[in-house]
């Protein structure tokens, strides 16, 4: 079964589910080049199909995480003339006396009409408020209409089959499901957990993942948004919402915390439910090239607290407050259900501050993190959702990776640059390469196989330099990133040499938690231990990477540490890049040293020999 998920929106993205397995994941961003781009995912579509080796007539169904109508997705692709559209929703379908609530009037009233028959699929009662509503929809035309987008004649809308299914999936459901249906849990339980800034009305939601079901406990609106008030303090810093809030996790440590100074500008959590909800009111927004800039009116009242307290202190009492709130939230909730098992999803659990902490109460005997917990996430979410409705006898597999963007062979490769004039080396043995220069302490930009999915680098769109000196860290801040000195560097290690620099770790394949460091960690390998003195580490297995293993393993042969530093692929403000050219304009308008593109190597000429 191959079901396309599209997430429509900021941070815009799609994802190819084939018979249960992501085949494909990317966000519009890596092709547009404009940093959360929230443009229709056109080339994203184009990739996820193309790397399915099929056409769009070959999709049994699209899913959204939406359950409401996306207009967009009607403009660009030729749904049939009747076809059938399953919606997921913690809302009770309509009846005869009661309508689907929707946020405002929609194009799509103007555009479909719906037969009077309905069929109901409550899949759970209403304590769990799980529902799937199932209906024939009717297709027109679009009207005229200078706000309604019209596709010139050469952008041809994709043609889909009569069978094709749309599957609307609330937004929160497939959060969950992004992070439940790729856990590899099939026998017991687990609680799930979704928070993040808003999506269709729901800040935070609580489910039970049992038997592979998902059913939803609990919803919380707005003014519990524990997502919102970091975006809003993030704001107050001058710095951007839905963006920046890796900056204020990485200040935070710098500074002290104030408990009080921000008493007011929160919601307040005890015993798993929301005592003191809080009124952020209207949120703004301005669209920058295809791209949204936010505002909450909180963030003007919030800046003279932060200049007053100092931007180090503020980070941490807002670091401090978000950490307890949510574990006020959290931790009853695993009491309740009798479980020590904690999913996660959203784009709160991209603090990796508050995933150590949660993890270091001893609560947990199993937490997993979806890695691409944010909204491009949703695309897999939505697509796991609709096809575990369909195939629920199926068993979910545990994530086995993220390189699920497009790749380049060496003969693409050795074009693009023989095309440029640029000078370069092949090898046999580009780990023992890459060991070599690391050594020597270059700056290496790495580039293999096929790209990330989410927000972080896992050793294919990659900038790499030797984690043994201090100095390091502000080398690559100041010459490659053009960032802020505090921002730290992750540690890429060997998966089985992890307890050696981290106490009580457990996996971490894709950067979503920090643990303390060993003694001695800092002064083995300084440049990738923050100043708390822990460490945000990308555990790598050679199962996974083996060329990126081979590396570090290489590495480690001639150091004594099987640790290299890793960090993104980009300059600060721009999307991790994707193709080979990217690569080539980062290299040669940055201060790297050298540029590894498969097996090529291409080197500064002014680097001393």
């Amino acid at each position: 079964m191959n079901i396309l998920g599209l997430r429509i929106g900021h941070d815009a993205s799609a994802a190819l589910i084939v018979d249960g397995k992501i085949i494909a994941d990317v966000a519009e961003e890596r092709f547009s080049r404009i940093k959360n781009d929230g443009s229709f995912p056109l080339r994203s579509v184009q990739y996820c199909l193309e790397a399915g080796g099929i056409t769009a007539k070959e999709l049994d169904g699209i899913a959204t995480p939406s359950r409401s109508f996306v207009e967009h997705l009607f403009i660009f692709f030729g749904f049939p003339a009747v076809f059938e559209t399953i919606r997921f929703s913690t809302v009770a379908p309509p009846t005869k006396k009661q309508e689907m609530p929707v946020k405002k009037p929609s194009l799509f009233q103007k555009l479909f009409e719906t037969p009077p028959q309905e069929e109901s699929l409550e899949e759970e009662s209403q304590e769990v408020r799980i529902f799937v509503s199932s209906q024939q929809e009717r297709f027109r035309e679009p009207y005229k209409a200078s706000w309604v987008p019209e596709l010139p004649f050469y952008q041809k809308p994709f043609a889909l089959a009569a069978h094709c299914k749309l599957y609307l999936v609330e937004h929160h459901i497939a959060h969950a499901a992004s992070a439940c249906f790729t856990s590899g849990l099939n026998n017991g339980k687990a609680l799930c957990v979704t928070m993040d800034g808003i999506g269709e009305g729901i800040s935070n939601a609580v489910w039970r993942f049992e038997n592979n079901r998902l059913q939803c406990l609990a919803t919380y609106d707005g003014k519990t948004s524990l997502g919102w008030f970091y975006a809003a303090s993030t704001e107050a810093i001058g710095w951007r919402q839905s963006r920046d809030e890796w900056k204020m996790m990485g200040l935070a440590p710098f500074g002290k915390p104030h408990p009080g100074a921000l008493q007011g500008f929160y919601p307040q959590f005890k015993d798993g439910d929301c005592i003191e909800p809080h009124n952020f009111g209207d949120f703004g927004r301005w669209n920058d090239h295809g791209a949204n800039h936010y505002h909450c009116g909180d963030a003007k009242e919030l800046a003279p607290i932060a200049q007053a307290l100092g931007h180090e202190n503020f980070a941490a009492e807002v670091q401090r407050v978000s950490e307890k709130q949510a574990m006020n939230f959290i931790l009853p909730w695993l009491e309740r259900e009798q479980c020590r098992n904690l999913f996660c999803a959203g784009g709160f659990f991209l603090n990796v501050k508050f995933n150590q902490k949660i993890w270091y109460t001893g609560k947990l005997d199993r937490h997993w993190v979806y890695p691409n917990s944010g909204d491009p996430g949703l695309s897999v979410g939505a697509g796991l959702m609709a096809f575990y409705h369909e195939h629920p006898e199926q068993p979910n597999a545990s994530l086995e990776d993220l390189y699920k963007g497009p790749e380049f062979s060496d003969a693409e490769i050795e074009q693009i640059l023989d095309d440029r004039l640029i000078s370069y080396t092949v090898h046999d043995n580009i780990a023992e390469k890459a060991a070599e220069l690391l050594e020597k302490n270059y700056v290496l930009g790495w580039f293999q196989g096929r790209m990330e999915a989410g927000p972080r680098a896992l050793g294919n769109r990659s900038i790499l330099m030797s984690p043994l000196h201090e100095e390091n860290r502000d080398i690559i801040n100041k010459k490659i990133k053009y960032r802020e000195t505090f921002r730290p560097f992750c540690p890429s290690m060997l998966h089985e040499k992890a307890g050696e620099y981290l106490v009580n770790p457990r996996d971490a394949l894709y950067m979503v938690i920090s643990f303390d460091a060993q003694p001695g960690a800092k002064q083995r390998i300084p440049a990738v231990i923050h100043v708390d003195e822990t460490a945000r580490p990308h555990m790598v297995k050679r199962e996974t990477n083996p060329v990126y293993y081979d590396l570090i393993q290489a590495f480690g042969d001639r150091t004594g540490e099987y640790v290299i530093l890793n960090t993104s692929f980009n300059v600060k403000g721009e999307p991790i890049v994707c193709t080979p050219r990217e690569a080539i304009k980062c290299f040669y308008d940055t201060g790297m040293d050298a540029l590894i593109l498969g097996n090529y190597v291409i080197e500064k000429a002014a680097l001393p020999k």
